[in-house]
């Protein structure tokens, strides 16, 4: 909080000195300013780190906003401060000499809050390298001889604390107008996050082990260019680097069930995080002005992406087993990117325009590959492979052609046709190449005195070539699997908005979207995605001094995926074992708002209102229904047995506001607010009421649950303008 006091001193310290040479003979007029303050308490009960999962409201004084302007010679200077003094606030100051140079910084600072209740049996040992959590050994030596022995040793010797990780950005940069023609601009942004965060790791299909991960890194990001222009030609040059830098870019972590490595189970694993990396690039852009209100651009990027010369990790660090050593000791991760955008937009009468793009993009992946003889699945016996597998460094090359037509055949009507097919070449997919062509058909009508229409079709059909199913059988997928990101699939979607004003004083509006995906060749995998939302909302200022408004959405999304169940070869190929998962959300979200000025000449009143309520349901299907898209002669029977229907998942969140305002003068106003949230939830993995207890068999969990919360906030606040 020093940080509050300093700058709220300084505030009201100079304030006063700013009000009386204002109202001084000769004084500067063009010094302005807003000041913000007061104070503030929050109650919560249930899930208070929710409530506060990127902001700090906590209690005690808070400074909202502090705003100062000034001008002078030509000159304006700006500076702002948001929350000070607070986990979430935000410094601000800009120069400026209109037509000359720009000079800007800001400092930001983000929270973000996971849990206040988290526990674990993990600390960070001194004597140990930073990136390695230990657990006590009498604890593991105690689990290991008995493992149900670990929910009492849970409960006496495991500490609370609070998950938690923080941002904090610094930019700063500048514009120089250097002659009417060029403009040269640069901008740096530093960005640095430490903390923890929830992680997992696993010793086998069931011993899950979570963990908090420390986070320790720092992204800079510098951009700076230079801008050309006289008519009709506009030119522009540029450079871009951002480099990651990762303190912990490996986590090792005890395991709470061995006190000894074994053959069979390890005593640590480790997993790989972040690693530190840098990418840079340059860029120029042509654009030209052409004849019939036309114009030509071009854009051109060269970029490079490489590691750090990071170190590869071994396959195990179980000292009971020896693996095979890898064919080289460091990554060696390199890319080069490439990056095309053509355009050209015409409007040659007033009925007709036209815009055409074209973009290209080349990720072009330059990493090594190298053979493993030996897989080690969680850090046992290793098992050697009688065919080597190598390592896939994914690439890229993106093609995309835009098209759209617009004839406008009458004032404030406009009909439009339009093209898009975008191709893709991806290495290490069981498809080699996909395009994916789109038409589309819109029609708008605006600026109307009472109405107003946008209205949008699509169709869409993606297609791969060159499928390659030993891709899937080598690694026991089923060949009828699809990959829905690749797979071939139609699309139909339609949006139409609208809004009438029958009144001065009312509007109306409403909006429909409706689509669906059809993965037509997915024996396997996803085979249909729907969606709709309809959305409802009317605005209203019946007097001078009073606005209010209200809309309401329903949004359906749903989705069937198929699988087969099989684990032998025999029902490797048996249909009778088909089951299918149909997952299907709805969400209903009414927001409200009201606001009256003057009440008895003196005092404002607003008011909000927020409801949103979502359900998901998981059907998991066997028999007909689960292959419903298949003919029928073609359905065999099942052979599983009926699935046990799962519990619905509900949240629901509500939030209201109350504003209350009195201007006791033209520069001085009290305020008071409150701020009231509800949240409820009922999931069959993750509320608390599901997971009693946090050591499940082999498996420890640190309590980042979904929990239930109420909170309200009050505030008291002192406003001032001079």
């Amino acid at each position: 909080m020093r940080i509050f006091f300093i700058v709220i001193t300084v505030a009201l310290t100079v304030t006063p000195a700013i009000a009386r040479a204002q109202s001084a003979p000769g004084s500067n007029p063009a010094f302005t300013g807003t000041l913000d303050f007061g104070a503030r308490g929050t109650t919560t009960s249930g899930d208070a780190a929710r409530y506060e999962r990127y902001r700090d409201l906590g209690d005690g004084l808070f400074l909202e906003t502090l705003r100062l302007n000034a001008e002078r010679n030509g000159w304006y200077v700006t500076a702002g401060a948001d929350h000070a003094g607070r986990r979430d606030q935000r410094f601000t100051g800009q120069i400026e000499r209109p037509g000359r140079l720009k000079l800007w910084a800001m400092w930001d600072q983000i929270p973000m809050l996971m849990s206040r209740t988290t526990r674990t049996l993990f600390g960070e040992d001194l004597e140990e390298p930073q990136g390695v959590l230990t657990i006590d050994n009498a604890i593991q030596t105690q689990a290991q001889a008995a493992p149900p022995a670990m929910v009492g040793l849970f409960q006496q010797f495991a500490t609370q604390f609070q998950s938690r990780s923080r941002r904090d950005a610094g930019t700063a940069g500048f514009e120089y107008l250097a002659t009417d023609a060029l403009t040269v601009h640069s901008n740096v942004q530093v960005t640095r996050r430490n903390g923890t965060l929830p992680y997992g790791g696993d010793f086998g299909h069931s011993s899950m082990v979570e963990l908090p991960a420390p986070i320790d890194h720092t992204l800079t990001d510098f951009t700076g260019g230079a801008e050309f222009a006289r008519d009709p030609v506009l030119l522009r040059a540029g450079y871009v680097g951002s480099w990651f830098q990762n303190d912990f870019t490996t986590l090792t972590f005890d395991n709470p069930f061995r006190a000894v490595d074994t053959a069979a189970a390890p005593l640590r694993g480790r997993l790989s995080l972040s690693p530190t990396n840098s990418f840079v690039s340059v860029n120029g852009l042509a654009s030209v002005k052409l004849p019939q209100r036309s114009r030509a651009t071009a854009y051109v990027s060269v970029g490079s992406l490489t590691d750090n010369d990071d170190p590869l990790m071994p396959q195990t660090i179980n000292t009971a087993i020896v693996t095979a050593p890898l064919e080289r000791t460091h990554v060696e991760g390199e890319a080069r990117t490439t990056a095309v955008n053509l355009s050209f937009v015409s409007r040659p009468t007033r009925q007709f325009d036209v815009d055409v793009r074209y973009r290209a993009y080349d990720y072009d992946n330059r990493t090594p590959e190298f053979a493993l003889t030996q897989r080690v699945s969680y850090d046992n016996t290793p098992s050697n492979l009688a065919v080597p597998v190598h390592t896939e460094p994914f690439s890229l090359a993106r093609h995309s052609f835009d098209a759209d037509l617009r004839y406008s055949p009458m004032p404030r009507a406009v009909a439009g046709v339009g093209f898009t097919r975008q191709a893709e070449d991806r290495t290490h997919r069981i498809f080699e190449s996909i395009t994916d062509n789109v038409f589309r058909l819109t029609f708008d009508s605006i600026g109307t005195q009472w109405f107003s229409v946008r209205t949008k079709y699509e169709h869409a059909r993606k297609r791969g070539e060159d499928f390659d199913a030993s891709l899937l059988t080598s690694v026991n997928e089923q060949p009828g699997m699809r990959h829905f990101d690749v797979a071939s699939r139609d699309r139909d979607r339609v949006t139409v908005l609208g809004s009438v004003t029958p009144l001065s004083n009312l509007a109306l509006t409403a909006s429909v979207a409706a689509g669906k995906d059809d993965f037509l060749e997915s024996e396997f995998g996803l085979r249909d995605n729907k969606h709709r939302v309809y959305s409802f909302g009317i605005d209203g200022t019946p007097a001078t001094n009073l606005v209010w408004g209200g809309s309401y959405s329903y949004e359906h999304y749903s989705a069937l995926s198929r699988s087969r169940q099989a684990s032998s070869a025999a029902e490797f190929v048996d249909p009778s074992r088909n089951w299918a998962s149909d997952a299907t959300d709805r969400v209903h979200s009414v927001v409200l708002n009201a606001g009256v000025n003057r009440i008895a000449n003196r005092f404002d009143l607003g008011f909000s209102y927020d409801f949103n309520r979502a359900q998901s349901t998981y059907d998991y299907i066997t028999g007909a229904v689960a292959d419903r898209t298949l003919p029928e002669e073609v359905v065999v029977p099942t052979t599983l047995p009926a699935p046990n229907a799962l519990p619905r998942v509900k949240s629901e969140l509500q939030r209201s506001t109350i504003d209350f305002t009195w201007p006791i003068t033209s520069r001085i106003a009290l305020g008071l607010s409150h701020w009231y949230e509800r949240f409820r939830v009922q999931d069959f993995t993750l509320d608390i009421e599901n997971t009693p207890t946090l050591v499940l068999g082999q498996s420890m969990l640190m309590g980042y649950l979904y929990r239930p919360y109420d909170a309200n906030t009050f505030w008291a606040r002192l406003m001032y303008r001079w």
